[in-house]
């Protein structure tokens, strides 16, 4: 799954209205030889199902204005069209005021309540490609609603689940980050859980098939993969860990899927095991510096203090959200809330 595409996706429609904020406060800144994949023998045990644990958040720039937003929508619903303690009266407010509006004193008290989120947190913004982060005290933010990037003028009067809801955050203090935010990431919450060590881009390799690890394919990935052939393997190494990525191919010879397998630098045990493949909603990103020497989609790391190192970048999402691959035996998988109203 592939952060800076759904970034790009949102962004594109997102540029509506513009306002401004009043100032914040942060405390920082080889050609491989095809198999059949019918002939792979299925695997008997397999892995546990994924978890997560943690809510992360994007962050998008709102027009030409000096505001950048984060959306909470995806843990603070407001579909229902009485609830006027979630919005106030939209019509009242009207057709080009209500496209973006900072919350009232009761308003904000019922997002923050439902949120579990307290006046003494801190919206913690991490960006991965340029180690840079930033943290605001939410008291000193803003509460405000933004008119989703499939909703406009046209569709007067608005229904509460056109709007997006989340803080506001003064672009000033977020200088040095990457174009659109699209390697940001955002926590909210006592403490920061970001390590702050710079990720790596995952360079990418060709080696021969027999240097793949031998593992038989899961029960569900075989059945996912019928019909195709293997195509190009890669490698990419750490300290730590041995990356290896499989490509599958359909009938007209066209990249179906990817398989990647993440094993200790030492032990050579098999950490992680993923599947990626072109379904309704989701297709094979490009590999790192495939289309451009600035094309970044894999990354790998220390992303986060108490958890082992992650990997992501594999997929792009048309209707879910990215996700980030924990390299530990949980198999914890952690989804961006995005809010994709795709």
């Amino acid at each position: 799954m592939n952060l800076k595409y759904h970034a790009i996706i949102v962004i594109s429609f997102l540029f509506i209205v513009s306002c401004k904020k009043e100032e914040n406060k942060t405390i920082e800144t080889p050609s491989a030889e095809n198999a059949v994949v019918e002939n792979d023998t299925l695997q008997n045990q397999e892995q546990s199902s994924p978890k997560e644990s943690i809510n992360l958040f994007t962050l998008m720039p709102k027009d030409s204005s000096d505001v950048a937003f984060v959306s909470l929508s995806d843990i603070y619903p407001v579909g229902e069209e009485n609830d006027t303690l979630a919005l106030p009266n939209i019509e009242k407010i009207g057709k080009q005021k209500a496209q973006y509006f900072t919350f009232e004193k009761n308003y904000r008290k019922r997002f923050l309540s439902k949120t579990n989120i307290s006046e003494s947190d801190s919206v913690f913004v991490y960006d991965y490609a340029k180690n840079k982060l930033a943290s605001f005290l939410v008291k000193n933010l803003k509460t405000a609603a933004f008119l989703n990037g499939y909703s406009s003028e046209e569709d007067w009067p608005y229904h509460n689940y056109d709007f997006m809801i989340g803080f506001e955050i003064n672009i000033k203090y977020l200088k040095g980050f990457s174009e659109y935010y699209r390697d940001a990431i955002v926590y909210v919450g006592k403490e920061n859980p970001f390590a702050k060590q710079k990720l790596v881009p995952v360079d990418w390799k060709k080696i021969t098939p027999k240097d793949f690890p031998s593992k038989p394919l899961k029960g569900e990935d075989q059945k996912t993969l019928k019909g195709t052939s293997k195509g190009t393997t890669y490698a990419f190494k750490t300290p730590n860990y041995d990356y290896f990525l499989q490509d599958y191919l359909d009938n007209r010879k066209i990249l179906f899927g990817r398989r990647l397998l993440v094993t200790d630098a030492k032990t050579k045990e098999i950490i992680i095991e993923k599947l990626y493949s072109q379904s309704e909603g989701t297709s094979p990103s490009p590999l790192n510096y495939e289309e451009s020497p600035e094309t970044i989609n894999q990354w790998t790391g220390k992303l986060f203090k108490n958890k082992p190192e992650v990997v992501f970048g594999f997929l792009y999402e048309s209707f879910g959200c990215p996700g980030i691959s924990i390299i530990d035996k949980s198999n914890e998988e952690i989804y961006l809330q995005c809010d994709n109203r795709h």
